[in-house]
């Protein structure tokens, strides 16, 4: 069965069943809108009707929908309706349109008897084409094995402390994703891409029976992030190739990479024996300043640790160079590693409070854990500077 519905071929000068479309809605709450569903269209399509958001009127609301075929967005927003009718409209135009408006106003479309969309709000007025095709694609969403629902803030929480780590080389599609896992107690999310990992454990819901995994891409997840503010609660539906999100008014259904991803656990380091405690904002600072001489573009930084002080040095090959320190807790013998600077500001930025780096020499991963949220683990691989 095809997984796209809807995809026509746009027909010229076909009239639309929507001409006399119109309504009014309200400035501010279309923008925050139209910023949480254009994300998924792409600027450039080959295909005309991706290029757009499907806006329909109808019933005292809008209803909008946006795709690239490997996501689909739906959301509904409040508004007068005093004709009811069916548009498909340039998405990034339109948000670009809306942003300049005044948010404290109402912002009017309605279609013309040339079917193009009108568009006003004050003395501002617009008008642009309204791309004809007798359908909008989507994606079919097919049978779901697993049901489950979060609150949104523990949603929110495993994909931001992960996502990260998520790879960027589309050579590695199967780390181009969050992996989203359980086992037998808890949900879980990782990312890697080789050279850090991240993973965040939360109990698993009571609906669950059974274990899955599946990797959920890149873009779903930053789209998604969108929503998740906007409800308390999230309804998560599954199935071996689909993931379907719902969250207060807006959908999300998205394809899964189709991959396995490696065996994370296998490259957790298990024999760390000395550990640091520091406060994650004053050490992130500290990497930060020190980083700033370097102009490559992976900005390396070394620790040279010994007892209660730490001292983080810089070069580049301009010869600049800095150095700082910084009180630790730590009263193992003398070491020294080093580290991309961007990977561990990566990790601090999760960690609130005091994080605890766990090493046992320059040649071996750094395992980073969260004092104040032991769910929370993250591993940076070291590097020769």
């Amino acid at each position: 069965m095809s997984e796209v519905v809807g995809i026509d071929v746009e027909i010229k000068g076909q009239s639309s069943v929507c001409k006399q479309m119109c309504f009014s809605v309200s400035c501010s709450s279309l923008l925050n809108t139209l910023s949480r569903v254009s994300g998924v269209v792409e600027r450039r399509n080959a295909i005309d009707v991706l290029a757009c958001i499907n806006i329909k009127a109808q019933y005292g609301s809008i209803k909008l929908k946006a795709t690239d075929l490997d996501i689909s967005i739906f959301a509904s927003l409040a508004a007068n309706v005093s004709k009811e009718g069916e548009v498909k409209i340039s998405a990034h135009t339109l948000r670009d349109i809306v942003k300049k408006l005044p948010t404290d106003l109402d912002v009017t479309f309605e279609v013309n008897d040339q079917g193009k969309l009108l568009i006003s709000c004050g003395n501002a007025n617009f008008s642009l084409p309204n791309i004809v095709s007798s359908n909008f694609p989507v994606l079919e969403e097919g049978d779901y094995k697993y049901d489950f629902t979060l609150l949104s803030t523990v949603l929110v929480d495993l994909l931001t402390k992960t996502k990260f780590a998520v790879s960027l080389d589309d050579t590695r599609y199967n780390l181009n994703g969050i992996y989203l896992h359980t086992d037998e107690q808890f949900l879980c999310c990782v990312a890697t891409d080789g050279h850090r990992l991240s993973c965040v454990k939360k109990p698993k819901p009571g609906s669950v029976n059974g274990e899955f995994g599946v990797i959920i891409p890149r873009k779903t997840v930053m789209e998604l992030l969108k929503v998740l503010d906007d409800c308390n609660e999230v309804n998560i539906k599954l199935s071996d190739r689909k993931i379907k999100f719902t969250c207060g008014e807006y959908i999300l259904i998205s394809k899964l990479i189709d991959g396995t991803f490696p065996d994370y656990k296998a490259v957790i380091p298990m024999s760390q024996d000395k550990q640091m405690i520091v406060e994650s904002g004053k050490l992130a600072s500290v990497i930060d300043r020190v980083s700033v001489v370097v102009s490559d573009k992976i900005k390396s930084i070394r620790f040279l640790l010994k007892e209660k002080l730490l001292t983080l040095h810089s070069n580049s090959q301009e010869c600049s160079d800095a150095t700082e320190s910084i009180e630790v807790d730590y009263n193992e013998t003398p070491m020294e590693i080093g580290f991309n600077s961007r990977y561990l500001l990566d990790v601090l930025s999760c960690i609130k409070n005091k994080c605890k780096f766990s090493l046992l020499d320059g040649n071996n991963a750094a395992i980073i854990f969260d004092e104040d949220d032991p769910s929370a683990l993250y591993i940076v691989m070291p590097m020769r500077t």
